[in-house]
């Protein structure tokens, strides 16, 4: 992926944590990476993230109260 910044790469980063965590919703991390990345794809595919700690989001589901 490639950054806007070093600074919203870290934020990206934090958020990509906070998703896999369920804190924040799909729908704020494509509001991330519009934000944070340089060419984001988010506007007809779902994110993937390919690092150490991959996330798929068609496999997490969120617990609901």
């Amino acid at each position: 992926m490639k950054y806007e910044s070093e600074i919203l790469e870290v934020m990206h980063q934090e958020a990509i944590e906070m998703y896999k965590i369920g804190v924040i919703t799909e729908a704020r991390m494509r509001e991330y990476d519009e934000m944070c990345l340089s060419n984001p794809k988010t506007k007809n595919t779902p994110p993937v993230y390919a690092n150490d700690n991959s996330v798929n989001v068609e496999h997490i589901s969120h617990a609901t109260a």
